[in-house]
Protein backbone atom coordinates (compact mmCIF):
# COMPACT_ATOMS: atom_id res chain seq x y z
CA UNK A 1 0.00 0.00 0.00
CA UNK A 2 2.83 2.34 0.89
CA UNK A 3 4.38 1.59 -2.50
CA UNK A 4 1.23 2.85 -4.31
CA UNK A 5 1.04 5.94 -2.06
CA UNK A 6 4.66 6.79 -2.83
CA UNK A 7 4.10 6.29 -6.54
CA UNK A 8 1.01 8.53 -6.40
CA UNK A 9 2.95 11.24 -4.58
CA UNK A 10 5.69 11.16 -7.20
CA UNK A 11 3.16 11.46 -10.03
CA UNK A 12 1.46 14.36 -8.25
CA UNK A 13 4.78 16.21 -7.90
CA UNK A 14 5.50 15.61 -11.59
CA UNK A 15 2.16 17.18 -12.52
CA UNK A 16 2.93 20.20 -10.35
CA UNK A 17 6.42 20.51 -11.86
CA UNK A 18 5.14 20.39 -15.46
CA UNK A 19 2.59 23.06 -14.63
CA UNK A 20 5.27 25.53 -13.58
CA UNK A 21 7.37 27.76 -15.78
CA UNK A 22 6.20 29.04 -19.15
CA UNK A 23 2.62 28.49 -20.20
CA UNK A 24 2.01 27.45 -23.82
CA UNK A 25 -0.16 30.00 -25.59
CA UNK A 26 -1.07 29.02 -29.14
CA UNK A 27 -1.09 31.86 -31.65
CA UNK A 28 -3.52 30.13 -33.99
CA UNK A 29 -7.04 31.27 -33.29
CA UNK A 30 -10.02 28.94 -33.09
CA UNK A 31 -11.78 28.80 -36.43
CA UNK A 32 -15.46 27.91 -36.15
CA UNK A 33 -17.41 27.57 -39.40
CA UNK A 34 -18.72 30.86 -40.73
CA UNK A 35 -22.49 31.16 -40.78
CA UNK A 36 -23.72 29.68 -43.06
CA UNK A 37 -21.07 26.98 -43.57
CA UNK A 38 -19.75 27.29 -47.17
CA UNK A 39 -19.31 23.52 -47.40
CA UNK A 40 -23.09 23.18 -47.28
CA UNK A 41 -23.60 25.03 -50.56
CA UNK A 42 -25.19 22.94 -53.32
CA UNK A 43 -25.76 25.80 -55.76
CA UNK A 44 -24.21 28.98 -57.05
CA UNK A 45 -26.49 31.92 -57.76
CA UNK A 46 -25.73 34.60 -60.36
CA UNK A 47 -27.44 38.00 -60.37
CA UNK A 48 -27.78 39.65 -63.76
CA UNK A 49 -28.69 43.09 -65.02
CA UNK A 50 -31.44 43.10 -67.66
CA UNK A 51 -31.08 46.75 -68.71
CA UNK A 52 -33.95 48.66 -70.23
CA UNK A 53 -35.88 48.55 -73.47
CA UNK A 54 -35.80 51.66 -75.61
CA UNK A 55 -37.31 53.02 -78.79
CA UNK A 56 -33.86 52.76 -80.30
CA UNK A 57 -33.76 56.54 -80.72
CA UNK A 58 -32.77 57.47 -77.17
CA UNK A 59 -36.21 58.87 -76.39
CA UNK A 60 -39.07 57.58 -74.17
CA UNK A 61 -40.53 55.18 -73.51
CA UNK A 62 -37.74 53.34 -71.68
CA UNK A 63 -39.13 50.28 -69.92
CA UNK A 64 -37.19 49.15 -66.84
CA UNK A 65 -36.63 45.41 -66.89
CA UNK A 66 -36.16 43.26 -63.76
CA UNK A 67 -32.86 41.49 -63.40
CA UNK A 68 -32.51 37.75 -63.02
CA UNK A 69 -31.32 35.29 -60.40
CA UNK A 70 -29.94 32.16 -62.12
CA UNK A 71 -29.41 29.05 -59.98
CA UNK A 72 -26.83 26.44 -61.04
CA UNK A 73 -26.89 23.00 -59.42
CA UNK A 74 -23.22 22.26 -58.81
CA UNK A 75 -23.79 18.50 -58.94
CA UNK A 76 -24.78 18.47 -62.60
CA UNK A 77 -23.64 21.81 -64.06
CA UNK A 78 -27.26 22.49 -64.93
CA UNK A 79 -29.30 25.67 -64.65
CA UNK A 80 -32.15 24.58 -62.37
CA UNK A 81 -34.00 27.87 -62.14
CA UNK A 82 -34.20 31.47 -63.29
CA UNK A 83 -36.33 33.97 -61.40
CA UNK A 84 -36.88 37.69 -61.83
CA UNK A 85 -35.67 39.93 -59.05
CA UNK A 86 -35.71 43.72 -58.79
CA UNK A 87 -34.23 46.31 -61.12
CA UNK A 88 -30.43 46.32 -61.32
CA UNK A 89 -29.38 43.71 -58.70
CA UNK A 90 -25.97 44.66 -57.31
CA UNK A 91 -25.16 42.59 -54.22
CA UNK A 92 -26.37 39.59 -52.21
CA UNK A 93 -25.66 37.55 -49.10
CA UNK A 94 -26.66 34.06 -47.99
CA UNK A 95 -28.57 34.48 -44.73
CA UNK A 96 -29.34 30.88 -43.86
CA UNK A 97 -29.36 27.41 -45.35
CA UNK A 98 -32.60 28.30 -47.16
CA UNK A 99 -32.56 32.07 -47.66
CA UNK A 100 -30.61 34.64 -49.65
CA UNK A 101 -30.98 38.43 -49.64
CA UNK A 102 -30.55 40.45 -52.84
CA UNK A 103 -30.14 44.23 -53.04
CA UNK A 104 -31.64 45.81 -56.15
CA UNK A 105 -30.47 49.34 -56.81
CA UNK A 106 -33.45 50.34 -58.98
CA UNK A 107 -33.58 51.60 -62.52
CA UNK A 108 -30.54 53.01 -64.29
CA UNK A 109 -30.06 54.47 -67.73
CA UNK A 110 -32.28 56.98 -69.49
CA UNK A 111 -35.20 56.84 -67.09
CA UNK A 112 -35.00 59.29 -64.17
CA UNK A 113 -36.52 57.78 -61.01
CA UNK A 114 -39.36 59.92 -59.67
CA UNK A 115 -39.86 60.93 -56.06
CA UNK A 116 -42.30 58.07 -55.63
CA UNK A 117 -41.80 54.42 -56.42
CA UNK A 118 -44.25 53.61 -59.19
CA UNK A 119 -43.96 54.87 -62.76
CA UNK A 120 -46.43 53.99 -65.51
CA UNK A 121 -45.08 53.32 -69.01
CA UNK A 122 -47.29 52.03 -71.81
CA UNK A 123 -50.04 51.32 -69.28
CA UNK A 124 -47.65 49.21 -67.21
CA UNK A 125 -46.68 50.01 -63.62
CA UNK A 126 -43.02 49.65 -62.64
CA UNK A 127 -41.54 49.90 -59.14
CA UNK A 128 -38.38 51.92 -59.74
CA UNK A 129 -37.37 52.23 -56.08
CA UNK A 130 -34.51 50.17 -54.63
CA UNK A 131 -35.66 46.90 -53.11
CA UNK A 132 -34.43 44.07 -50.92
CA UNK A 133 -35.52 40.67 -52.24
CA UNK A 134 -35.61 37.60 -50.02
CA UNK A 135 -35.11 34.40 -52.01
CA UNK A 136 -36.43 31.30 -50.22
CA UNK A 137 -35.07 27.93 -51.36
CA UNK A 138 -36.25 24.36 -51.08
CA UNK A 139 -33.23 22.31 -52.05
CA UNK A 140 -31.91 23.93 -55.22
CA UNK A 141 -35.25 25.55 -56.15
CA UNK A 142 -36.36 29.11 -55.37
CA UNK A 143 -39.88 28.57 -54.09
CA UNK A 144 -40.72 32.13 -53.06
CA UNK A 145 -39.48 35.71 -53.43
CA UNK A 146 -40.67 38.45 -51.09
CA UNK A 147 -39.76 42.09 -51.70
CA UNK A 148 -39.22 45.03 -49.37
CA UNK A 149 -39.36 48.45 -51.04
CA UNK A 150 -36.57 50.73 -49.82
CA UNK A 151 -36.73 54.56 -49.73
CA UNK A 152 -36.92 56.30 -53.13
CA UNK A 153 -33.61 57.27 -54.76
CA UNK A 154 -31.62 55.83 -51.83
CA UNK A 155 -29.28 53.93 -54.22
CA UNK A 156 -29.02 50.78 -52.07
CA UNK A 157 -25.70 49.08 -52.82
CA UNK A 158 -24.80 46.48 -50.15
CA UNK A 159 -26.41 44.00 -47.76
CA UNK A 160 -24.75 42.30 -44.78
CA UNK A 161 -25.85 39.87 -42.11
CA UNK A 162 -24.74 36.91 -40.00
CA UNK A 163 -28.09 36.74 -38.22
CA UNK A 164 -31.13 34.59 -38.91
CA UNK A 165 -33.77 37.33 -38.89
CA UNK A 166 -32.04 40.71 -39.21
CA UNK A 167 -30.02 42.32 -42.01
CA UNK A 168 -28.43 45.67 -42.86
CA UNK A 169 -28.68 47.58 -46.15
CA UNK A 170 -26.51 50.58 -47.01
CA UNK A 171 -28.34 53.55 -48.58
CA UNK A 172 -25.75 56.09 -49.82
CA UNK A 173 -28.32 58.62 -51.09
CA UNK A 174 -30.60 58.69 -48.06
CA UNK A 175 -29.79 61.56 -45.66
CA UNK A 176 -31.73 61.43 -42.40
CA UNK A 177 -30.66 64.89 -41.19
CA UNK A 178 -29.76 66.97 -44.28
CA UNK A 179 -29.61 70.22 -42.30
CA UNK A 180 -27.22 69.25 -39.53
CA UNK A 181 -25.55 66.28 -41.21
CA UNK A 182 -25.84 66.89 -44.97
CA UNK A 183 -23.30 64.19 -45.92
CA UNK A 184 -24.28 61.47 -43.46
CA UNK A 185 -25.76 58.53 -45.37
CA UNK A 186 -27.91 55.77 -43.92
CA UNK A 187 -27.93 52.08 -43.08
CA UNK A 188 -31.37 50.48 -42.80
CA UNK A 189 -31.91 47.76 -40.22
CA UNK A 190 -34.30 45.19 -41.70
CA UNK A 191 -36.34 42.53 -39.97
CA UNK A 192 -36.23 39.79 -42.59
CA UNK A 193 -38.93 37.76 -40.86
CA UNK A 194 -41.55 40.53 -41.02
CA UNK A 195 -39.95 42.08 -44.11
CA UNK A 196 -39.86 45.64 -42.82
CA UNK A 197 -37.36 48.33 -41.83
CA UNK A 198 -37.16 48.52 -38.04
CA UNK A 199 -34.85 51.53 -37.81
CA UNK A 200 -32.34 53.62 -39.74
CA UNK A 201 -28.96 54.85 -38.52
CA UNK A 202 -26.61 57.53 -39.82
CA UNK A 203 -23.17 56.56 -41.10
CA UNK A 204 -20.53 58.45 -43.09
CA UNK A 205 -20.58 59.67 -46.66
CA UNK A 206 -20.94 57.08 -49.46
CA UNK A 207 -20.91 53.73 -47.66
CA UNK A 208 -19.60 51.07 -50.07
CA UNK A 209 -19.14 47.93 -47.95
CA UNK A 210 -20.21 46.42 -44.63
CA UNK A 211 -19.27 43.46 -42.44
CA UNK A 212 -21.02 41.95 -39.45
CA UNK A 213 -19.10 39.77 -37.01
CA UNK A 214 -20.10 36.09 -37.23
CA UNK A 215 -21.47 36.15 -33.68
CA UNK A 216 -24.04 38.72 -34.86
CA UNK A 217 -23.15 41.37 -32.28
CA UNK A 218 -21.24 44.08 -34.21
CA UNK A 219 -21.61 45.83 -37.57
CA UNK A 220 -18.97 47.84 -39.43
CA UNK A 221 -19.44 50.20 -42.38
CA UNK A 222 -16.79 51.47 -44.83
CA UNK A 223 -17.58 55.06 -45.84
CA UNK A 224 -15.55 55.82 -48.93
CA UNK A 225 -16.86 59.36 -49.38
CA UNK A 226 -15.35 60.81 -46.20
CA UNK A 227 -12.75 58.12 -45.46
CA UNK A 228 -14.31 56.96 -42.19
CA UNK A 229 -15.50 53.78 -40.52
CA UNK A 230 -18.81 53.45 -38.66
CA UNK A 231 -19.26 50.83 -35.94
CA UNK A 232 -22.37 49.58 -34.15
CA UNK A 233 -23.40 47.11 -31.50
CA UNK A 234 -26.34 45.13 -32.87
CA UNK A 235 -27.48 43.50 -29.60
CA UNK A 236 -29.73 44.00 -27.70
CA UNK A 237 -30.52 46.87 -30.09
CA UNK A 238 -28.38 48.85 -32.49
CA UNK A 239 -26.10 51.44 -30.87
CA UNK A 240 -22.91 53.27 -31.84
CA UNK A 241 -19.47 51.89 -30.95
CA UNK A 242 -16.33 54.00 -30.64
CA UNK A 243 -13.22 53.44 -32.76
CA UNK A 244 -9.78 54.59 -31.60
CA UNK A 245 -7.78 55.54 -34.69
CA UNK A 246 -8.79 56.12 -38.30
CA UNK A 247 -7.72 55.18 -41.84
CA UNK A 248 -5.22 57.32 -43.73
CA UNK A 249 -7.17 56.71 -46.95
CA UNK A 250 -10.76 55.81 -47.71
CA UNK A 251 -11.88 52.28 -46.72
CA UNK A 252 -13.33 50.26 -49.62
CA UNK A 253 -13.87 46.73 -48.25
CA UNK A 254 -14.31 44.93 -44.92
CA UNK A 255 -14.02 41.30 -43.78
CA UNK A 256 -14.71 39.91 -40.30
CA UNK A 257 -12.63 37.07 -38.85
CA UNK A 258 -14.50 33.88 -38.00
CA UNK A 259 -13.93 34.24 -34.23
CA UNK A 260 -15.44 37.78 -34.28
CA UNK A 261 -12.32 39.23 -32.64
CA UNK A 262 -10.99 41.21 -35.61
CA UNK A 263 -12.32 43.01 -38.70
CA UNK A 264 -10.00 43.68 -41.64
CA UNK A 265 -10.06 46.92 -43.62
CA UNK A 266 -8.84 47.45 -47.17
CA UNK A 267 -8.08 51.10 -47.90
CA UNK A 268 -8.17 52.85 -51.26
CA UNK A 269 -4.37 53.31 -51.24
CA UNK A 270 -3.98 49.53 -50.84
CA UNK A 271 -3.16 49.53 -47.13
CA UNK A 272 -4.39 46.55 -45.13
CA UNK A 273 -5.58 47.49 -41.63
CA UNK A 274 -7.50 45.78 -38.85
CA UNK A 275 -9.87 46.51 -36.00
CA UNK A 276 -9.53 44.80 -32.63
CA UNK A 277 -13.20 44.12 -31.89
CA UNK A 278 -12.73 41.97 -28.79
CA UNK A 279 -13.53 44.64 -26.19
CA UNK A 280 -17.05 45.58 -25.17
CA UNK A 281 -16.10 49.24 -24.70
CA UNK A 282 -14.89 49.99 -28.23
CA UNK A 283 -12.51 49.10 -31.04
CA UNK A 284 -8.89 49.88 -31.87
CA UNK A 285 -7.87 50.60 -35.47
CA UNK A 286 -4.35 49.68 -36.62
CA UNK A 287 -2.72 49.93 -40.04
CA UNK A 288 -0.18 47.33 -41.15
CA UNK A 289 2.79 47.80 -43.45
CA UNK A 290 1.08 45.62 -46.08
CA UNK A 291 0.11 47.52 -49.21
CA UNK A 292 -1.63 46.03 -52.25
CA UNK A 293 -1.97 47.65 -55.70
CA UNK A 294 -5.73 47.94 -56.18
CA UNK A 295 -7.77 47.78 -59.38
CA UNK A 296 -9.16 50.89 -61.04
CA UNK A 297 -11.68 52.09 -60.00
CA UNK A 298 -10.93 51.30 -56.37
CA UNK A 299 -14.64 50.79 -55.70
CA UNK A 300 -14.23 47.37 -57.36
CA UNK A 301 -11.60 46.35 -54.78
CA UNK A 302 -12.48 43.39 -52.58
CA UNK A 303 -11.06 40.76 -50.24
CA UNK A 304 -11.93 37.07 -50.07
CA UNK A 305 -11.75 35.60 -46.56
CA UNK A 306 -10.81 31.91 -46.40
CA UNK A 307 -12.55 30.63 -43.26
CA UNK A 308 -10.70 27.31 -43.39
CA UNK A 309 -7.12 28.60 -43.52
CA UNK A 310 -7.75 32.00 -41.92
CA UNK A 311 -6.37 33.94 -44.86
CA UNK A 312 -7.30 36.98 -46.89
CA UNK A 313 -6.91 36.83 -50.65
CA UNK A 314 -6.75 40.35 -52.08
CA UNK A 315 -6.82 40.71 -55.88
CA UNK A 316 -5.37 43.83 -57.42
CA UNK A 317 -3.08 45.11 -60.11
CA UNK A 318 -1.57 42.10 -61.88
CA UNK A 319 -1.24 39.89 -58.81
CA UNK A 320 -2.73 38.57 -55.60
CA UNK A 321 -1.85 39.26 -51.97
CA UNK A 322 -2.19 36.38 -49.49
CA UNK A 323 -2.48 37.54 -45.88
CA UNK A 324 -2.34 35.23 -42.85
CA UNK A 325 -4.86 36.53 -40.31
CA UNK A 326 -4.66 33.65 -37.81
CA UNK A 327 -2.35 35.72 -35.61
CA UNK A 328 -2.91 38.94 -33.70
CA UNK A 329 -1.13 40.97 -36.41
CA UNK A 330 -1.84 40.08 -40.08
CA UNK A 331 1.20 38.61 -41.85
CA UNK A 332 1.97 38.82 -45.58
CA UNK A 333 2.30 35.29 -47.00
CA UNK A 334 2.29 36.19 -50.69
CA UNK A 335 3.96 33.80 -53.13
CA UNK A 336 7.50 32.74 -52.12
CA UNK A 337 10.26 35.03 -53.29
CA UNK A 338 8.08 37.98 -54.28
CA UNK A 339 6.24 40.77 -52.52
CA UNK A 340 3.43 41.03 -55.03
CA UNK A 341 4.09 38.86 -58.10
CA UNK A 342 2.51 39.25 -61.51
CA UNK A 343 0.09 36.54 -62.57
CA UNK A 344 1.42 35.09 -65.85
CA UNK A 345 -0.58 35.63 -69.04
CA UNK A 346 -2.05 32.55 -70.67
CA UNK A 347 -0.48 32.24 -74.10
CA UNK A 348 -2.89 32.71 -77.03
CA UNK A 349 -1.64 29.38 -78.37
CA UNK A 350 -3.01 27.64 -75.24
CA UNK A 351 -6.54 28.85 -75.98
CA UNK A 352 -9.27 27.11 -77.95
CA UNK A 353 -9.04 27.71 -81.71
CA UNK A 354 -12.52 29.24 -81.78
CA UNK A 355 -11.61 31.65 -78.97
CA UNK A 356 -11.15 35.17 -80.44
CA UNK A 357 -8.33 35.67 -77.93
CA UNK A 358 -6.37 32.84 -79.58
CA UNK A 359 -5.54 35.25 -82.40
CA UNK A 360 -4.02 37.84 -80.08
CA UNK A 361 -0.44 38.62 -81.06
CA UNK A 362 0.45 40.83 -78.10
CA UNK A 363 -1.56 40.12 -74.94
CA UNK A 364 -2.15 43.12 -72.73
CA UNK A 365 -1.40 43.48 -69.03
CA UNK A 366 -3.36 41.14 -66.79
CA UNK A 367 -5.83 42.72 -64.36
CA UNK A 368 -6.56 40.52 -61.33
CA UNK A 369 -10.09 41.23 -60.13
CA UNK A 370 -11.55 38.25 -58.23
CA UNK A 371 -10.53 35.45 -55.87
CA UNK A 372 -12.07 32.53 -54.02
CA UNK A 373 -10.92 29.32 -52.29
CA UNK A 374 -12.10 25.74 -51.92
CA UNK A 375 -13.83 24.62 -48.72
CA UNK A 376 -11.36 21.72 -48.49
CA UNK A 377 -8.53 24.26 -48.08
CA UNK A 378 -6.36 22.83 -50.87
CA UNK A 379 -6.44 25.60 -53.48
CA UNK A 380 -7.38 29.19 -54.20
CA UNK A 381 -8.58 30.48 -57.58
CA UNK A 382 -7.86 33.89 -59.10
CA UNK A 383 -9.97 35.51 -61.81
CA UNK A 384 -8.19 37.90 -64.15
CA UNK A 385 -8.36 39.22 -67.70
CA UNK A 386 -6.54 41.28 -70.28
CA UNK A 387 -7.72 43.33 -73.26
CA UNK A 388 -6.26 42.40 -76.61
CA UNK A 389 -5.65 44.62 -79.61
CA UNK A 390 -8.87 43.54 -81.32
CA UNK A 391 -11.14 44.81 -78.55
CA UNK A 392 -11.68 41.42 -76.88
CA UNK A 393 -11.77 40.66 -73.17
CA UNK A 394 -9.58 37.61 -72.51
CA UNK A 395 -10.25 35.99 -69.11
CA UNK A 396 -8.22 33.37 -67.30
CA UNK A 397 -8.31 31.57 -63.95
CA UNK A 398 -5.06 30.98 -62.04
CA UNK A 399 -4.82 28.15 -59.50
CA UNK A 400 -2.89 28.62 -56.24
CA UNK A 401 -1.60 25.64 -54.27
CA UNK A 402 -2.29 26.75 -50.69
CA UNK A 403 0.26 24.38 -49.14
CA UNK A 404 3.12 26.56 -50.39
CA UNK A 405 1.28 29.51 -51.96
CA UNK A 406 2.67 28.74 -55.39
CA UNK A 407 1.03 29.07 -58.80
CA UNK A 408 -0.08 25.63 -59.94
CA UNK A 409 -1.46 26.52 -63.37
CA UNK A 410 -3.42 29.11 -65.33
CA UNK A 411 -6.58 28.10 -67.17
CA UNK A 412 -7.71 29.90 -70.35
CA UNK A 413 -11.35 30.99 -70.36
CA UNK A 414 -12.89 31.82 -73.77
CA UNK A 415 -12.93 35.53 -74.57
CA UNK A 416 -15.56 37.86 -76.00
CA UNK A 417 -15.96 41.45 -77.26
CA UNK A 418 -15.45 44.25 -74.76
CA UNK A 419 -18.98 45.27 -73.75
CA UNK A 420 -17.91 48.55 -72.11
CA UNK A 421 -17.21 50.25 -75.47
CA UNK A 422 -20.22 52.47 -76.07
CA UNK A 423 -20.07 52.45 -79.87
CA UNK A 424 -19.69 48.67 -80.04
CA UNK A 425 -22.34 46.34 -81.44
CA UNK A 426 -22.06 44.38 -78.18
CA UNK A 427 -22.32 47.37 -75.85
CA UNK A 428 -23.87 46.52 -72.47
CA UNK A 429 -24.21 49.65 -70.29
CA UNK A 430 -24.35 47.52 -67.13
CA UNK A 431 -20.77 46.31 -67.63
CA UNK A 432 -19.36 49.82 -67.91
CA UNK A 433 -20.86 50.80 -64.55
CA UNK A 434 -20.94 47.45 -62.70
CA UNK A 435 -18.92 47.30 -59.52
CA UNK A 436 -17.86 43.74 -60.30
CA UNK A 437 -16.98 42.98 -63.92
CA UNK A 438 -16.05 39.45 -62.83
CA UNK A 439 -17.05 37.52 -59.71
CA UNK A 440 -16.12 34.06 -58.46
CA UNK A 441 -17.63 31.30 -56.32
CA UNK A 442 -16.96 27.62 -55.61
CA UNK A 443 -19.04 24.50 -55.10
CA UNK A 444 -19.58 23.41 -51.52
CA UNK A 445 -18.02 20.01 -52.27
CA UNK A 446 -14.90 21.71 -53.73
CA UNK A 447 -15.52 20.08 -57.11
CA UNK A 448 -15.89 23.26 -59.17
CA UNK A 449 -14.89 26.89 -59.36
CA UNK A 450 -17.00 29.47 -61.21
CA UNK A 451 -16.16 32.74 -62.95
CA UNK A 452 -19.11 34.97 -63.84
CA UNK A 453 -18.52 37.55 -66.57
CA UNK A 454 -20.55 40.69 -67.12
CA UNK A 455 -19.22 41.24 -70.68
CA UNK A 456 -19.51 37.58 -71.63
CA UNK A 457 -23.04 37.21 -70.29
CA UNK A 458 -22.21 33.82 -68.82
CA UNK A 459 -20.84 31.74 -65.94
CA UNK A 460 -17.68 29.75 -66.72
CA UNK A 461 -17.20 26.38 -65.00
CA UNK A 462 -13.80 25.01 -63.91
CA UNK A 463 -13.41 21.37 -62.88
CA UNK A 464 -11.11 21.40 -59.85
CA UNK A 465 -10.28 17.68 -60.10
CA UNK A 466 -8.23 18.45 -63.22
CA UNK A 467 -8.12 22.26 -63.04
CA UNK A 468 -9.45 22.58 -66.57
CA UNK A 469 -12.14 24.65 -68.26
CA UNK A 470 -15.36 22.65 -68.73
CA UNK A 471 -18.08 24.83 -70.25
CA UNK A 472 -20.16 27.93 -69.60
CA UNK A 473 -23.76 28.52 -68.62
CA UNK A 474 -25.28 31.49 -70.50
CA UNK A 475 -27.06 34.11 -68.42
CA UNK A 476 -30.84 34.37 -68.95
CA UNK A 477 -31.83 36.03 -72.25
CA UNK A 478 -32.66 39.70 -71.91
CA UNK A 479 -35.79 41.46 -73.07
CA UNK A 480 -34.00 44.53 -74.32
CA UNK A 481 -33.44 45.31 -77.97
CA UNK A 482 -31.91 42.40 -79.95
CA UNK A 483 -28.40 42.67 -81.38
CA UNK A 484 -28.64 43.02 -84.35
CA UNK A 485 -32.30 44.09 -84.20
CA UNK A 486 -34.87 41.31 -84.69
CA UNK A 487 -32.17 38.63 -84.92
CA UNK A 488 -30.67 37.83 -81.55
CA UNK A 489 -31.68 38.77 -78.02
CA UNK A 490 -28.45 39.34 -76.03
CA UNK A 491 -27.97 37.66 -72.65
CA UNK A 492 -28.35 39.52 -69.40
CA UNK A 493 -25.13 40.71 -67.78
CA UNK A 494 -23.93 39.02 -64.56
CA UNK A 495 -23.07 41.60 -61.92
CA UNK A 496 -22.63 39.41 -58.81
CA UNK A 497 -22.33 35.73 -57.90
CA UNK A 498 -22.40 33.88 -54.59
CA UNK A 499 -22.52 30.31 -53.27
CA UNK A 500 -26.16 29.51 -52.64
CA UNK A 501 -27.95 27.01 -50.41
Amino acid sequence: MKRFLCLGAVLFLCVLWTGCGEVFRPIIIPNPPQFPNPAAAHTVVTLSNNGITTTGQGVPPENPLPGGAMVIDVAGDSVVGVRSVGLNPVHAVLQSANDALVVNQAVTGLLTPPSGCVVTIDNQDFNVCPTLSRLQFSGTTIINISTLTLPPNSAANFVATTEASQAYVSLPNLFLDPINHPNAATVAVVNTTNNNITTEVMVGNTPVAMAETPDGTKLYVANQGDGTLSAFNTKPSISTRTIAGSPTSAPVWLSARSDSQQVYVLESNGTVAYLNTSLATGDTFTETSIKVPLPVPTTSANMWYDTILNRLYIPGGSGLAIIDVSQSVPQDQTFPGAVFPTVPVVSPSERFRWDPCSRTTAPGTVSVVAATSLPDGSRAYIGSYYLDGSGNVCPQVTVIDTTNNSIKTSIPVPGFPDATISNSLYYAPACGTARFRFTMAVAGDSSRAYLASCDGGNVNIIYTSTDTYAENAPAPPSNRNPIPPSILAPPQNPTFMFAGP
